[in-house]
């Protein structure tokens, strides 16, 4: 398992339930998912030149791998590195590198029509200038090759167009900048198992953006909510939308994480990740909606184990709602009211990873929270009230 970080922690426990014997490798040697592992590998596993020896070593000499996948860290690339290392089912490295490089990716979509927004590489900023100019003036400028959000903003006029280059090749490990034109409308987070060359879209999550004005140019997503209160026509066009993707990427057995707009009734594919969805989302939220896991699928087909059609059908649709926690910049003074929100009726789950003395910025990416809560009900409306009183009871005290 690639990835032992906090969000890993629940979907390590949900594949210790199968009684395999679990290895996380994490560059942190304190990382919280390994006292939940049979063994660890200390090793980063944002960097292949490091992780795959370090994964191959263990393998040779301490004890043979199965499989291999990764959780709430964006690496298939490596994934996929490891299992043509060691002779494992994976994807090919050519498909997961699609995962990584945004410009290969959108490129692939023109190439199979997968309906997508309008983009382009940039070298300059007055490249992002004229792209502003012929499809603005609302843009999105992001890095090629980063992830969580990090170096993207949303840019309205051309006032905006030249720091947000700059700050979008910062964010970038080789440099590369990317813009978007903006597509209005509702978002949705998907994750979907392939099987059989068929995409099963098991969570489709409303994405909440209710703190763009506050935070902007950055682009923070304030969790999400499941099932989807947009039409049945508008979700049927998401889950068409990534088979698309699973066809283009000629993906026979794998998983999909998407984003996706619905603009004019016209579902587009903003970009995707091949890989289990971080932010709780695979670990909690969807096995609270649909009563299953979409992380013991995956890794069955990363094992080479047989995935049965009811492991891929939803049991319920109860209500989930999540959202983030964002406190007042300063340096964190007291945390009080976890234990007590997690004990209301309807809190499914709820963390905080901040404590006294740590100083809170605000925040430019979806790593910028100091909390996440889950609620769960049998109605929308309840699972509502349940956050609001979670987040009232929960307090983070800063000072400037």
């Amino acid at each position: 398992m690639l990835g032992a970080g906090l969000q890993a922690v629940e979907g390590i426990e949900q594949l210790r339930q199968q009684n395999w014997f679990i290895v996380g490798c994490d560059g942190d040697e304190n990382a919280p998912g390994f006292s939940h592992c049979d063994d660890q590998i200390v090793a980063s596993v944002y960097h292949a030149e490091e992780c795959v020896p370090a994964v191959a070593r263990y393998h040779e000499q301490v004890r043979n791998i199965d499989g291999v996948m990764c959780l709430a860290v964006d690496t298939p690339h490596v994934v996929a590195r490891i299992a043509e290392r060691l002779g494992l089912i994976g994807l090919p490295v050519e498909i997961a590198d699609l995962g990584i490089d945004k410009i290969a990716m959108k490129r692939r979509f023109n190439q199979h029509n997968v309906p997508t927004s309008i983009f382009d590489e940039i070298a300059s900023p007055s490249e992002l200038i004229s792209f502003a100019t012929a499809h603005g003036p609302t843009v999105v400028v992001k890095p090629v090759d980063s992830r969580g959000s990090k170096g993207v903003s949303l840019v309205h006029d051309s006032t905006g167009l030249e720091p947000a280059y700059a700050y979008a090749r910062d964010w970038s490990p080789t440099g590369r900048v990317m813009v978007e034109a903006f597509l209005p409308g509702p978002q949705l987070s998907t994750e979907s198992v392939v099987l059989g060359g068929i995409a099963h879209t098991i969570g489709i999550s409303d994405r909440n953006y209710e703190l763009l004005e506050k935070y902007a140019p950055h682009i923070i997503e304030n969790g999400g909510e499941l099932p989807s209160v947009l039409p049945n026509p508008d979700v049927e066009s998401a889950r068409e939308a990534i088979q698309m993707v699973a066809d283009a990427f000629a993906i026979t057995d794998g998983v999909i994480k998407g984003d996706i707009v619905i603009n004019d009734g016209v579902a587009l594919v903003i970009e995707v990740a091949l890989r289990l969805s971080g932010g709780y989302f695979c670990s909690y939220s969807i096995p609270l909606n649909t009563g299953i896991s979409t992380i013991i699928p995956t890794a069955k087909i990363a094992l080479g184990l047989p995935v049965a059609e009811s492991d891929l059908i939803p049991t319920r649709q109860d209500f989930v709602v999540q959202r983030y926690i964002f406190p007042e910049p300063g340096r964190v003074k007291s945390v009080s009211g976890l234990e007590a929100a997690m004990a209301l009726p309807g809190v499914a789950h709820a963390e905080v990873w901040v404590r006294a003395g740590d100083q809170i910025v605000p925040p430019e990416n979806a790593g910028g929270s100091a909390g996440m809560v889950i609620t769960c009900a049998k109605n929308r409306s309840d699972a509502h009230v349940a956050m609001q009183c979670a987040l009232s009871t929960i307090q983070i005290e800063t000072a400037g």
